[in-house]
């Protein structure tokens, strides 16, 4: 299973990568069969922030630790809800990693901006209204956290308590990095992936109410 020990953790057979992006995929998937009113307006949408998101990693990625995900998974939770924040998380952490680099922490990185996603769709979600306060909040709190629960991803059978606590140490530094990049990006981005998000809804619901009365009239 294991080849070597890496950067960010251990380094898997191509064997278990795969079965790592399966279950992810899988996951993925399933996330998104719940039936929508305009599936096509959805899917459009969705695997437009995706690959905007991924891309502006993979374009950052020579800065440590600065990327805009984590504050694109508050977004993305807030507005499109648990389930697809959740799927837009994990699709966005497989798209990026096939070019900056895929192992066994991607399951670790998708799981946590998973979660984040969660923590968007919870405690941002108030009636189409992006609360910059919170969401500046939660932007500490979740690189954090985050940080932290991918730092997991280090261990193996030779890694002792001391040594895990090392590493946390001596990651401080990106940590901090992390939070202030995501803070940035809440204030530069989040407004107007809101609004996007937003309008997109509220042009469905028109086209919809708009449908519904050609039928009645009908």
């Amino acid at each position: 299973m294991v080849l070597a020990s890496g950067t960010h953790g251990p380094l898997l057979e191509s064997g278990w990568l795969l079965a790592i992006q399966v279950v992810l995929i899988t996951t993925a998937f399933l996330l998104l069969t719940k039936p929508s009113q305009n599936p096509r307006r959805e899917v459009l949408l969705l695997s437009s922030i995706v690959l905007f998101t991924a891309a502006l990693r993979v374009a950052m990625e020579p800065l440590p630790n600065v990327q805009p995900v984590t504050m694109a998974c508050l977004v993305a939770g807030a507005r499109l809800g648990l389930r697809r924040g959740v799927a837009f998380a994990i699709m966005v952490t497989l798209l990026s990693n096939m070019v900056i680099s895929d192992g066994w922490w991607t399951l670790f990185q998708a799981s946590g901006w998973a979660m984040v996603a969660a923590a968007g769709a919870k405690f941002l979600n108030s009636e189409g209204v992006l609360n910059m306060r919170n969401l500046l909040y939660l932007s500490v709190v979740t690189s954090l956290l985050f940080d932290w629960w991918v730092s997991l991803s280090i261990i193996d059978s030779g890694t002792t308590f001391s040594d895990f606590m090392l590493y946390l140490a001596n990651g401080f530094i990106f940590d901090l990095l992390h939070i202030f990049a995501t803070m940035t990006f809440a204030m530069w981005l989040a407004p107007a992936l809101s609004d996007l998000i937003s309008e997109d809804a509220t042009l469905t619901e028109s086209v919809l109410a708009v449908g519904e009365t050609d039928v009645v009239l009908g």
